[in-house]
């Protein structure tokens, strides 16, 4: 925490609190989408005029604050939804909620946080309970956490079957991925696979439980992605998302190093009756080679049942480490 809670504290002589007055949304999610009572952290980004330019949770807002701030101080509040416009309430004993954990309750904190996902105490609590009663070590905690970032059960099987597959070479991947495909080719159904006793029979069942989207994700690439293989052996990882609000929209998000093109980043969004296409790369030569096959891909892809809504190109742009939410804690 460093910069936070604990150094702003020390300048605190009332109940201090930061004021979002409007918001420049970086996600396409409004301010009232953070739970009310969350514990958040953020960020100041610049000073302007009365007011800061901060972020919180992949957003970029305008905020008033009662407390002087400086480019780069890391703050960390109550946020208060039930407010117009929303208040972040600083709270200084918080920290010591914080310091009450046992070290499984302080691994999970930091496992959610790390992965942008809300955090609050029935939860935390939740989690560890799992962790006891099913003798796992803090190593298999990311895939308790990908189960339940994605809204499936819990379940000891689940996290085993994510465990071996986490610690899966790219050679592995290949044969295991190519192994699938035969069976498939060689009309075997797949459901026939996933009930395999062999590695590749868990190899589909890990892809069964991670192709069930993230939900409401914002930076997906935090979690274990899909893991296949093109047609000249390359391996390419697909993550899966959906948004819930205000409509669903399923994305898919792909990265694949191309032969003699780098890093090839892409993504499918899918709504109830159309999809989108983005393709994007490191450089603009490639950007370049990529827009003169656009019109023949997009003519391929029009073809498909599903309406094309567009077919986009752009270049890959380095994400900047945001702060995510922090603990929600009963004092």
């Amino acid at each position: 925490m460093e910069g936070s809670l604990a150094s702003m504290a020390l300048n605190m002589q009332g109940p201090e609190s930061i004021k979002f007055q409007d918001q420049q949304a970086l996600s396409g999610r409004s301010l009232t989408s953070i739970p009310n009572g969350s514990l958040v952290r953020g960020v100041v980004l610049e000073v302007k005029g009365d007011g800061y330019i901060v972020e919180i949770w992949g957003q970029r807002m305008f905020a008033v604050s009662s407390l002087n701030l400086a480019v780069g101080d890391r703050f960390t509040g109550i946020w208060d939804s039930t407010s117009m416009p929303p208040v972040l309430k600083l709270k200084p004993e918080e920290l010591s909620s914080y310091e009450r954990l046992n070290d499984n309750e302080r691994a999970i904190v930091n496992a959610l946080i790390e992965r942008q996902l809300p955090v609050t105490d029935d939860l935390v609590k939740k989690l560890s309970s799992f962790l006891v009663k099913s003798g796992l070590d803090l190593d298999k905690l990311p895939m308790l956490v990908e189960l339940y970032a994605r809204g499936m059960p819990l379940d000891e099987s689940y996290v085993k079957v994510l465990f071996w597959y986490f610690n899966l070479t790219d050679d592995q991947i290949k044969r295991y991925f190519s192994s699938v495909r035969e069976k498939l080719k060689n009309n075997r159904d797949m459901e026939n696979v996933l009930q395999s006793d062999r590695e590749e029979g868990l190899y589909a069942r890990s892809l069964a439980l991670l192709s069930r989207p993230l939900k409401d994700v914002i930076y997906p690439y935090h979690f274990i992605p899909l893991r296949f293989c093109l047609k000249d052996g390359e391996n390419i990882r697909v993550w899966v998302t959906s948004q819930e609000t205000p409509k669903k929209v399923i994305r898919l998000i792909f990265h694949f190093e191309g032969v003699n093109v780098g890093l090839i980043e892409g993504e499918l969004v899918f709504d109830a009756n159309s999809y989108g296409v983005t393709l994007r790369s490191k450089s603009e030569e490639v950007t370049a080679l990529l827009s003169k096959d656009l019109p023949s891909l997009a003519g391929a892809l029009s073809e498909l049942p599903i309406k094309l809504a567009y077919i986009n190109l752009g270049q890959i742009r380095d994400v900047k480490e945001t702060m995510y939410f922090g603990f929600e804690a009963k004092a």
